[in-house]
């Protein structure tokens, strides 16, 4: 008897083993599923028509248990009619039993037959009466029925809400992830085309100092054959020319009372001539170390130097209609003396080229722009034809006549060799009678 005993409960232990292994791979499976769940957002979507079947199969539910609920109070109806008929059965009963007990000698042979009647009505007024307490209780089970499927009911109605929610949530992460990923299209296409304007602006820069270079290879050839010229300007010409001044000079001097007026004139023109000629030597030289003399960089601040240059024309001015406005002027990195330079002879033309106006205007001004700062001085004077403007700053270059206007054309290309020594630029822009504008730039260091 134990054998088969212990048999049993091996046997159950298998069974519940199996089972357990069997709900093991089960809880994997259901793990799994989840995880797929949690990845899959098409299932979710599958899950919310489950979810609205699962709703509707509630509703249905909830009608039959609204019919169940109306014939369990039609059947509670129904018992109550029942006790009170059986009530009634029970007074007919206790006034049969009172008849019956006035009419005993009458009834002696019918009373064992009645004696029956009232044991079998009393077991049956039993009967009912477990009945009815039978149906009282079915009633009340009946009532916490359906107050747990009104509760499973209200839980599945709060577990869809629930879903709801959550799809709505989920539905809104995905659409964040997805203008998340459309402002990542977004950046990486404008990563990209910056990454191409700065390969392009590379390209720009490597030709840009292939032609720097260049530029430097002629420079420098220029230099040699500047500093050539230079040392044959500063020691041949300039012996003949104090030759020819000192003999001028001596002549005017020693022999003035033998010559007539035209002679005297034209003694004068040579003298002139020679100074004049002196004055270019003077200007060559000074130009050709402009190519020669090392650069020492150092921060300028442009509004000082500018208001430092007007400064120094007050006096050669005199009495003009003059009106200077100065704007914000950026700093900027360069030899500070050359820089200098740069002011005086653009400010020395402006005042140069517009004193036969009834009001001098001139508006001097810059800005940075990416790696380079650009400045300007703009004027209102005669101006110039643009169709010359490659000749402006070239050596002894002029595009007014000298009984106009004085000097000898080196300006504007001292101008341009000190721009381009420091990286720059130069360029003009102009119409006849309207004015000019003359422009540099220098690079940020």
């Amino acid at each position: 008897m134990k054998e088969s005993k212990m048999g049993a409960r091996s046997a159950e232990l298998l069974k519940a083993n199996k089972e357990l292994a069997f709900q093991n791979e089960e809880k994997e499976k259901r793990a799994a599923e989840l995880l797929i769940a949690n990845k899959e957002l098409v299932f979710q979507n599958k899950e919310k028509e489950k979810r609205a079947a699962e709703l509707l199969i509630a509703n249905k539910e909830l009608v039959f248990q609204n019919n169940e609920k109306e014939k369990r109070a039609a059947e509670l109806i129904i018992a109550n009619k029942e006790l009170v008929f059986q009530s009634k059965e029970k007074g007919k009963r206790a006034a049969e039993l009172l008849i019956a007990d006035k009419e005993l000698l009458f009834q002696g042979k019918e009373k064992g037959k009645r004696a029956a009647e009232l044991l079998i009505a009393n077991k049956e007024l039993v009967f009912q009466n477990r009945e009815k307490e039978k149906r009282a209780a079915e009633l009340l089970v009946a009532n916490k029925e359906l107050v747990f499927q009104n509760e499973e009911k209200e839980k599945r109605a709060a577990e869809l809400i629930i879903a709801n929610k959550e799809l709505v949530f989920q539905n809104k992460e995905k659409e964040k992830r997805a203008a998340e990923l459309l402002i990542a299209n977004k950046e990486l296409v404008f990563q990209n085309n910056e990454k191409e304007k700065r390969a392009a602006e590379l390209i720009i820069a490597d030709k840009e100092i292939v032609i720097q270079n260049e530029e430097k290879v002629k420079q420098v050839a220029e230099n040699k054959e500047l500093e050539a010229f230079s040392y044959s300007v500063s020691h041949d010409l300039r012996a003949p020319l104090r030759h020819i001044g000192g003999f001028v000079d001596l002549l005017i001097k020693n022999s003035a009372s033998q010559l007539d007026e035209t002679g005297l004139r034209y003694l004068n023109i040579i003298s002139e001539s020679a100074n004049e000629m002196g004055n270019l030597i003077d200007a060559l030289l000074t130009f050709s170390r402009l190519s020669r003399t090392e650069l020492q960089r150092t921060r300028i601040v442009s509004k000082n130097i500018v208001n430092q240059v007007v400064k120094t024309f007050h006096e050669e001015l005199g009495d003009r209609n003059i009106k200077i406005n100065i704007s914000d002027l950026p700093d900027v990195k360069g030899d500070e003396i050359l820089i200098s330079q740069v002011w005086v002879n653009l400010i020395s033309n402006a005042f140069k080229y517009t004193r036969n106006e009834k009001k001098t205007v001139i508006k001097i001004g810059g800005k940075t722009d990416k790696n380079y700062t650009t400045f300007y001085i703009k004027d209102n004077g005669v101006g110039f034809d643009m169709k010359y403007v490659d000749k402006l700053f070239g050596v002894f270059q002029r595009l007014h006549k000298a009984r106009d206007f004085e000097g000898i054309g080196i300006g504007l290309a001292n101008v341009n060799r000190i721009v381009v020594r420091h990286g720059g630029k130069c360029w003009a822009e102009s119409e006849v009678g309207k004015g000019a504008t003359f422009f540099f730039s220098i690079p940020e260091v």
